[in-house]
Parts: structure tokens; C-alpha cells; sequence
């Protein structure tokens, strides 16, 4: 199995953090983004979308982490007696979706993109997404006060792609001082057997 990714890049760490936490071995390939490899030719067989995280497994190709996450936990999570990261129940199933949607949308184009701009410094309005993401801390500090995992009674996917961009907020200057129900589910994702940290966390 080989994951091509950035090791800086949360997106990516979602995915090896699953892979750990199934205890997984793969081959990680850190793409050179100083010099655009994800653009060229021969990545673009991989993924034309010309983004990473992709996943090769044999024949088989996956590029999107949400997806990524999905196949993992289905033909591995099941192998390993670990159903809960991507259950048959349909209710569960909509829940954890549901939570991958908001890892995609609120979470990431409001906290990954702020942190984007200071740490990568890429374009974009950043008070906007500070503003819109404190509001999307508020909803999830709510949402946890009640609920020790976000989809489920227990660990899913849906917290391993909530996950990275939330603890990375900081990094675009989004505090996290408020928010105990988010620190708790912290804690309780890094006490997971086989957690694996990156850098910034």
C-alpha cells in the first residue's frame, strides 16, 4: 500500500492517522509541492484532480480523503473486528456522512482555509474565515457537550476527518480556549491505541 501525500497537510493526516490506528503498514510518498509535482503528468494518472491525499493499493487508485477514509475502514476496519469506523447500520452510516460532508465544508473552508493563508500563505479573506470559524467551533463544542463521539457511541471516521483541521485551527490564529467539550474529545481520539501525531498538533 502506498499513501501520496504532505506530511504537513491535514488531509493527508487523516488518512495515515486511520491507517495507525488499524495498525496498517504502508509506504508514505511526501509529494514535492515546491515543485508542483501533484500537477505533472505523471501524478495526474493518479488523481487528475491534481490533489492529494491518493491512495494506491494494489491495482486499486483512490484519491479524496473522506474516500480514502471510507475504503480503509470498510475492507480493513471489518478485517480487524472493527466495524465502528464505518458501521452496516443505515442511521449510523447517514450520521457518520453526514459528519464527513461538514469535514469537507465547514471545517475546511473555514479553519483549514485560514490556516492556509498564514501558514502557506495562500489568497483568501481571512477575518471571513476566522469569523465563520469560530461559529463552526460554538456548533461543535455544543455538539459534544452531549456526545462523546461525533456520529456515533463510538469512534468513526467521521471524528478521524473532523479531526485534523479542528486541532490545527490555531495555526490561522483561531483560539481554542473556550471550547472543553472539543479539548475532551481531544484527548479522547489521542488515548485511541495506535494514535499517531503530525506536525502542529
Amino acid at each position: 500500500m502506498k499513501l501520496h501525500g504532505l506530511e504537513i497537510s491535514g488531509n493527508t493526516y487523516k488518512v495515515k492517522l486511520l491507517l495507525h490506528l488499524l495498525d496498517i503498514k504502508y509506504h508514505f510518498i511526501e509529494i514535492d509541492i515546491e515543485h508542483k509535482q501533484h500537477k505533472s503528468d505523471e501524478f495526474l494518472q493518479l488523481n487528475p484532480r491534481g490533489e492529494f491525499p491518493v491512495l494506491e493499493d494494489e491495482s486499486i487508485v483512490i484519491w479524496d480523503s473522506q474516500a480514502i477514509l471510507i475504503y480503509i475502514a470498510r475492507k480493513y476496519g471489518l478485517k480487524h473486528n472493527e466495524n465502528h469506523w464505518y458501521p452496516d447500520n443505515a442511521t449510523e452510516l447517514a450520521y457518520i456522512t453526514q459528519w464527513l460532508t461538514v469535514a469537507n465544508d465547514e471545517i475546511f473552508h473555514t479553519l483549514g482555509k485560514a490556516r492556509s493563508i498564514l501558514k502557506f500563505g495562500y489568497d483568501g479573506d481571512l477575518v471571513l474565515y476566522q469569523k465563520q470559524g469560530k461559529k463552526v467551533l460554538k456548533w461543535l463544542n455544543r455538539h459534544l457537550n452531549n456526545n462523546q463521539w461525533l456520529a456515533t457511541d463510538k469512534p468513526s471516521i467521521a471524528d478521524i476527518a473532523c479531526y485534523p483541521y479542528v486541532a490545527l485551527c490555531e495555526e490561522g490564529d483561531i483560539s481554542l480556549n473556550n471550547y472543553p467539550a472539543i479539548h475532551n474529545w481531544f484527548e479522547r481520539i489521542q488515548q485511541l491505541k495506535g494514535y499517531t501525531n503530525m506536525p502542529g498538533l
